[in-house]
């Protein structure tokens, strides 16, 4: 082009060219933003172990965690749970799960490798979701210090019973004082 030769292209937009624009984009928006919480949400190991323990702690009646507790006290064992979105199959293909899952969320307590306590209580859980439970210990006034043995388990129902194991367990410590 040589000077002077200027050409100016305009670009008209009515409505309806809008509005397929507008449109186009939320629909790659959503169809983006549901590629990305694919990608992060949980895909379980198996068909088997839908349930995964997200995070876990020790806390005081009030809701405040701590790890170190005074005979008399009570221990509120809290975990949150989340349910997969999918699991793997032959660890190339992946399927949907589209029921809810029924657990026993089960708390034990041991002072070496005796059993102080046992607790459990039922939920359900739909997939995708994820849930909070939480079971109290209140310490005795003649038990013994030291570090005591935090084990949760996320079972169908009592493996006695033909239950299974729904998602690997955990495994943490406390301490009682004096």
């Amino acid at each position: 082009m040589s000077e002077g030769n200027e050409k100016v292209i305009e670009i008209v937009l009515d409505e309806k060219r809008i509005a397929v624009i507008v449109i186009s984009l939320i629909a790659f928006g959503v169809l983006f933003s549901t590629y990305l919480s694919g990608l992060f949400a949980f895909i379980a190991p198996e068909q088997g172990k839908p349930l995964r323990i997200t995070r876990y702690a020790t806390t005081d009646r009030v809701g405040t965690p701590k790890t170190t507790f005074a005979r008399g006290e009570m221990v509120i064992v809290n975990a949150t749970i989340e349910m997969a979105t999918a699991y793997y199959y032959y660890y190339t293909y992946y399927y949907y799960y589209t029921t809810s899952t029924k657990y026993l969320y089960i708390v034990e307590i041991l002072y070496g490798n005796t059993p102080v306590f046992i607790g459990f209580v039922g939920h359900e859980i739909p997939p995708g979701g994820t849930s909070t439970a939480g079971i109290g210990y209140s310490i005795p006034m003649n038990a013994p210090t030291g570090t005591y043995t935090v084990k949760i388990f996320l079972w169908s129902n009592w493996l006695e019973k033909g239950g299974v194991i729904l998602g690997e367990g955990v495994t943490f410590t406390f301490q009682v004082t004096g």
